[in-house]
Protein backbone atom coordinates (compact mmCIF):
# COMPACT_ATOMS: atom_id res chain seq x y z
CA UNK A 1 0.00 0.00 0.00
CA UNK A 2 0.97 3.56 -0.89
CA UNK A 3 0.77 6.25 1.24
CA UNK A 4 -0.91 8.08 -1.87
CA UNK A 5 -3.90 6.37 -0.15
CA UNK A 6 -4.08 8.99 2.03
CA UNK A 7 -4.46 11.67 -0.52
CA UNK A 8 -6.83 14.54 0.57
CA UNK A 9 -8.30 12.54 2.89
CA UNK A 10 -8.11 15.69 5.72
CA UNK A 11 -10.89 18.06 5.23
CA UNK A 12 -10.04 21.14 7.44
CA UNK A 13 -12.84 21.39 9.59
CA UNK A 14 -10.68 23.33 12.41
CA UNK A 15 -13.61 25.95 12.77
CA UNK A 16 -15.64 23.45 14.07
CA UNK A 17 -16.11 21.83 17.61
CA UNK A 18 -14.44 20.66 19.86
CA UNK A 19 -11.44 22.71 17.96
CA UNK A 20 -13.83 25.58 17.24
CA UNK A 21 -10.88 27.83 16.48
CA UNK A 22 -11.05 31.66 15.66
CA UNK A 23 -11.08 32.32 11.95
CA UNK A 24 -7.75 34.27 11.78
CA UNK A 25 -6.00 31.01 14.18
CA UNK A 26 -7.91 28.85 11.53
CA UNK A 27 -6.95 30.19 8.44
CA UNK A 28 -3.17 30.28 9.63
CA UNK A 29 -3.05 26.40 10.31
CA UNK A 30 -4.87 25.86 6.73
CA UNK A 31 -2.11 27.76 5.48
CA UNK A 32 0.57 25.60 7.40
CA UNK A 33 -1.05 22.57 6.31
CA UNK A 34 -1.01 24.08 2.70
CA UNK A 35 2.92 24.37 2.55
CA UNK A 36 3.63 21.31 4.99
CA UNK A 37 5.50 17.84 4.06
CA UNK A 38 2.17 16.29 4.09
CA UNK A 39 0.29 18.80 1.81
CA UNK A 40 -0.73 16.19 -0.20
CA UNK A 41 -3.26 14.32 2.53
CA UNK A 42 -4.85 18.14 3.27
CA UNK A 43 -8.19 19.13 1.58
CA UNK A 44 -9.94 21.99 1.37
CA UNK A 45 -11.21 24.62 4.06
CA UNK A 46 -14.48 23.71 5.37
CA UNK A 47 -16.79 26.86 6.65
CA UNK A 48 -19.94 27.41 7.17
CA UNK A 49 -22.17 30.09 5.18
CA UNK A 50 -22.78 32.35 7.54
CA UNK A 51 -18.55 32.81 8.13
CA UNK A 52 -18.10 33.62 4.45
CA UNK A 53 -17.52 37.05 5.31
CA UNK A 54 -15.58 36.67 8.38
CA UNK A 55 -13.37 34.42 6.19
CA UNK A 56 -12.70 36.88 3.36
CA UNK A 57 -11.46 39.55 5.77
CA UNK A 58 -9.23 36.98 7.47
CA UNK A 59 -7.97 35.98 4.21
CA UNK A 60 -7.25 39.46 3.39
CA UNK A 61 -5.21 40.40 7.07
CA UNK A 62 -3.17 37.20 6.23
CA UNK A 63 -2.61 37.81 2.47
CA UNK A 64 -3.81 34.76 1.22
CA UNK A 65 -4.00 34.54 -2.94
CA UNK A 66 -6.53 31.84 -3.11
CA UNK A 67 -8.13 29.18 -1.10
CA UNK A 68 -9.92 26.05 -1.52
CA UNK A 69 -13.28 25.82 0.04
CA UNK A 70 -16.07 23.13 1.16
CA UNK A 71 -19.31 25.30 1.97
CA UNK A 72 -21.27 23.86 4.40
CA UNK A 73 -24.91 24.94 5.40
CA UNK A 74 -25.54 23.56 8.32
CA UNK A 75 -29.89 25.72 8.33
CA UNK A 76 -30.60 23.73 5.56
CA UNK A 77 -31.49 24.48 1.50
CA UNK A 78 -32.94 27.53 2.20
CA UNK A 79 -29.66 29.85 2.33
CA UNK A 80 -27.91 28.18 -0.51
CA UNK A 81 -27.74 30.26 -3.57
CA UNK A 82 -27.24 33.41 -1.62
CA UNK A 83 -24.40 31.30 0.11
CA UNK A 84 -22.81 30.63 -3.11
CA UNK A 85 -23.21 34.14 -4.43
CA UNK A 86 -21.49 34.77 -1.90
CA UNK A 87 -18.33 32.71 -2.44
CA UNK A 88 -18.58 33.81 -5.89
CA UNK A 89 -18.41 37.64 -5.20
CA UNK A 90 -14.42 36.81 -3.91
CA UNK A 91 -12.09 35.35 -6.58
CA UNK A 92 -9.92 34.16 -4.08
CA UNK A 93 -12.47 31.20 -2.94
CA UNK A 94 -12.39 28.15 -5.07
CA UNK A 95 -15.61 26.54 -4.04
CA UNK A 96 -14.52 22.89 -3.83
CA UNK A 97 -17.43 21.73 -2.57
CA UNK A 98 -20.81 22.33 -0.58
CA UNK A 99 -22.45 20.09 1.86
CA UNK A 100 -26.10 20.46 2.93
CA UNK A 101 -27.98 18.31 5.10
CA UNK A 102 -31.72 17.15 4.49
CA UNK A 103 -34.42 18.60 6.44
CA UNK A 104 -35.88 16.73 9.27
CA UNK A 105 -38.20 14.12 7.92
CA UNK A 106 -39.68 10.41 8.24
CA UNK A 107 -39.39 10.26 5.11
CA UNK A 108 -35.59 10.49 4.11
CA UNK A 109 -36.09 9.50 -0.06
CA UNK A 110 -38.36 12.53 -0.03
CA UNK A 111 -35.75 14.53 1.72
CA UNK A 112 -33.24 13.42 -0.35
CA UNK A 113 -35.24 14.83 -3.49
CA UNK A 114 -35.78 17.87 -1.80
CA UNK A 115 -32.30 18.87 -1.37
CA UNK A 116 -31.16 17.75 -4.96
CA UNK A 117 -34.12 20.13 -6.43
CA UNK A 118 -32.30 22.89 -4.59
CA UNK A 119 -29.08 21.70 -5.77
CA UNK A 120 -29.61 21.54 -9.16
CA UNK A 121 -31.03 25.25 -9.58
CA UNK A 122 -28.21 26.47 -7.79
CA UNK A 123 -24.91 26.71 -10.60
CA UNK A 124 -21.95 25.52 -8.75
CA UNK A 125 -19.23 25.69 -11.26
CA UNK A 126 -18.40 22.52 -10.90
CA UNK A 127 -18.03 22.16 -7.52
CA UNK A 128 -19.08 18.43 -5.62
CA UNK A 129 -21.86 18.36 -4.06
CA UNK A 130 -22.55 16.25 -0.91
CA UNK A 131 -26.12 15.64 0.70
CA UNK A 132 -25.98 15.02 4.54
CA UNK A 133 -28.46 11.58 5.28
CA UNK A 134 -28.40 10.58 9.19
CA UNK A 135 -26.30 7.22 9.37
CA UNK A 136 -29.56 5.64 10.54
CA UNK A 137 -31.60 6.21 7.72
CA UNK A 138 -28.89 6.22 5.23
CA UNK A 139 -30.63 2.76 3.85
CA UNK A 140 -30.36 1.33 0.46
CA UNK A 141 -33.50 2.76 -0.96
CA UNK A 142 -31.73 6.20 0.05
CA UNK A 143 -28.17 5.46 -1.11
CA UNK A 144 -30.00 4.59 -4.99
CA UNK A 145 -32.18 7.96 -4.54
CA UNK A 146 -28.92 9.80 -3.72
CA UNK A 147 -27.23 8.23 -6.56
CA UNK A 148 -30.16 8.85 -9.09
CA UNK A 149 -29.73 12.21 -8.64
CA UNK A 150 -26.12 12.31 -9.33
CA UNK A 151 -25.09 13.90 -5.34
CA UNK A 152 -22.73 12.20 -2.86
CA UNK A 153 -23.37 11.60 0.56
CA UNK A 154 -21.95 12.95 4.19
CA UNK A 155 -22.24 10.67 7.09
CA UNK A 156 -21.90 12.19 10.34
CA UNK A 157 -19.87 10.11 12.52
CA UNK A 158 -19.55 11.85 15.86
CA UNK A 159 -20.55 15.19 17.37
CA UNK A 160 -20.70 16.98 20.63
CA UNK A 161 -23.11 14.74 22.55
CA UNK A 162 -23.28 11.06 22.54
CA UNK A 163 -26.01 10.58 20.70
CA UNK A 164 -24.40 12.07 17.88
CA UNK A 165 -22.34 8.79 17.03
CA UNK A 166 -23.62 5.78 14.80
CA UNK A 167 -22.89 2.83 16.83
CA UNK A 168 -21.20 -0.12 14.66
CA UNK A 169 -24.33 -2.04 13.07
CA UNK A 170 -25.92 1.34 12.42
CA UNK A 171 -22.56 2.74 10.43
CA UNK A 172 -22.05 -0.69 9.09
CA UNK A 173 -25.82 -0.69 7.54
CA UNK A 174 -24.89 2.80 5.86
CA UNK A 175 -21.61 1.80 4.43
CA UNK A 176 -22.98 -1.13 3.05
CA UNK A 177 -25.83 0.75 1.30
CA UNK A 178 -23.28 3.66 -0.37
CA UNK A 179 -21.23 0.41 -1.10
CA UNK A 180 -23.91 -1.66 -2.82
CA UNK A 181 -24.42 1.56 -4.81
CA UNK A 182 -20.80 2.65 -5.09
CA UNK A 183 -21.71 5.90 -3.89
CA UNK A 184 -18.86 8.12 -3.08
CA UNK A 185 -18.93 9.98 0.32
CA UNK A 186 -17.69 11.81 3.25
CA UNK A 187 -18.31 11.73 6.61
CA UNK A 188 -17.70 14.64 9.24
CA UNK A 189 -16.80 14.57 12.84
CA UNK A 190 -15.57 12.53 14.97
CA UNK A 191 -12.90 10.52 13.70
CA UNK A 192 -10.36 12.46 16.18
CA UNK A 193 -8.02 9.34 15.46
CA UNK A 194 -7.13 6.53 13.18
CA UNK A 195 -8.43 3.58 15.06
CA UNK A 196 -11.51 3.50 17.25
CA UNK A 197 -11.01 4.39 20.81
CA UNK A 198 -13.11 6.11 23.68
CA UNK A 199 -12.04 9.42 24.64
CA UNK A 200 -10.12 10.42 27.76
CA UNK A 201 -12.74 13.35 28.62
CA UNK A 202 -16.23 12.34 27.64
CA UNK A 203 -16.37 8.61 27.42
CA UNK A 204 -17.58 8.50 23.92
CA UNK A 205 -17.06 5.78 21.78
CA UNK A 206 -15.01 7.36 18.46
CA UNK A 207 -14.77 5.58 15.21
CA UNK A 208 -11.59 5.39 13.63
CA UNK A 209 -10.67 6.77 10.31
CA UNK A 210 -8.52 3.51 9.32
CA UNK A 211 -11.66 1.84 10.69
CA UNK A 212 -13.75 3.13 8.26
CA UNK A 213 -11.57 2.84 5.29
CA UNK A 214 -11.41 -1.07 6.14
CA UNK A 215 -15.13 -0.97 6.68
CA UNK A 216 -15.57 0.49 3.23
CA UNK A 217 -13.10 -2.36 1.67
CA UNK A 218 -14.54 -4.86 3.43
CA UNK A 219 -18.29 -3.36 2.07
CA UNK A 220 -17.06 -3.55 -1.46
CA UNK A 221 -16.40 -7.40 -1.65
CA UNK A 222 -18.28 -8.77 1.34
CA UNK A 223 -22.35 -8.78 2.00
CA UNK A 224 -22.09 -9.45 5.25
CA UNK A 225 -22.93 -6.43 7.51
CA UNK A 226 -21.67 -8.03 10.46
CA UNK A 227 -18.33 -8.49 8.70
CA UNK A 228 -18.15 -4.69 8.01
CA UNK A 229 -19.17 -3.88 11.60
CA UNK A 230 -16.66 -6.11 13.27
CA UNK A 231 -13.66 -3.77 10.60
CA UNK A 232 -15.35 -0.56 12.70
CA UNK A 233 -15.14 -2.23 15.90
CA UNK A 234 -11.69 -2.94 16.01
CA UNK A 235 -9.60 -1.49 18.72
CA UNK A 236 -6.47 -2.89 18.45
CA UNK A 237 -4.19 -0.36 16.48
CA UNK A 238 -1.25 -2.87 15.39
CA UNK A 239 -4.13 -5.28 13.98
CA UNK A 240 -5.84 -2.24 11.82
CA UNK A 241 -2.67 -0.38 10.81
CA UNK A 242 -1.43 -3.92 9.42
CA UNK A 243 -4.38 -4.65 7.43
CA UNK A 244 -4.32 -1.16 6.14
CA UNK A 245 -0.88 -1.62 5.15
CA UNK A 246 -1.66 -5.32 3.24
CA UNK A 247 -4.46 -3.46 1.44
CA UNK A 248 -3.07 -4.15 -2.43
CA UNK A 249 -3.34 -1.38 -4.74
CA UNK A 250 -6.97 -1.71 -6.31
CA UNK A 251 -8.24 -2.04 -3.24
CA UNK A 252 -7.34 0.97 -1.16
CA UNK A 253 -8.08 2.49 -4.45
CA UNK A 254 -11.53 1.44 -5.19
CA UNK A 255 -12.06 2.21 -1.04
CA UNK A 256 -11.17 5.91 -1.45
CA UNK A 257 -13.20 5.85 -4.56
CA UNK A 258 -16.14 5.57 -1.91
CA UNK A 259 -14.61 7.34 1.04
CA UNK A 260 -13.47 10.72 -0.57
CA UNK A 261 -12.60 12.39 2.98
CA UNK A 262 -13.54 13.70 6.28
CA UNK A 263 -13.55 16.54 8.38
CA UNK A 264 -11.37 16.58 10.95
CA UNK A 265 -11.03 19.85 13.22
CA UNK A 266 -7.00 18.96 13.97
CA UNK A 267 -4.82 17.68 11.21
CA UNK A 268 -1.62 17.14 12.86
CA UNK A 269 -3.52 14.35 15.01
CA UNK A 270 -4.78 12.48 12.16
CA UNK A 271 -1.26 12.58 10.77
CA UNK A 272 0.49 12.14 14.17
CA UNK A 273 -1.78 8.44 14.05
CA UNK A 274 -0.26 7.57 10.92
CA UNK A 275 3.15 8.14 11.22
CA UNK A 276 3.08 6.53 14.68
CA UNK A 277 1.64 3.39 13.48
CA UNK A 278 4.04 3.31 10.66
CA UNK A 279 1.73 3.99 7.42
CA UNK A 280 3.27 6.93 6.58
CA UNK A 281 6.82 8.64 6.82
CA UNK A 282 8.05 11.57 9.55
CA UNK A 283 8.07 14.77 8.63
CA UNK A 284 11.76 14.41 6.30
CA UNK A 285 12.84 18.50 8.01
CA UNK A 286 13.53 16.64 11.39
Amino acid sequence: MSAAVFTRLFDDASLFPPAALEMPEAVAGHLRHRTAWYRDMSGPFVCGDARIRELTVAMTAAGVAELDLALVLPGGAAGLEAAVDAVFADPRLRLRAVELPVAASADAVTAVAEAAAVLDRTPLAGATAFIEVPARQLTADVARALADCRYLAKVRTGGTAAAAFPDEPTLAACLAALAGQRLPFKCTAGLHHAVRHTAAGTGFEHHGFLNVLLAVATALTSERVEEVAAELADTAASRVAAKVSELDTDAAGAARELFTSFGTCSTDEPIADLVRLGLIGSDPGR
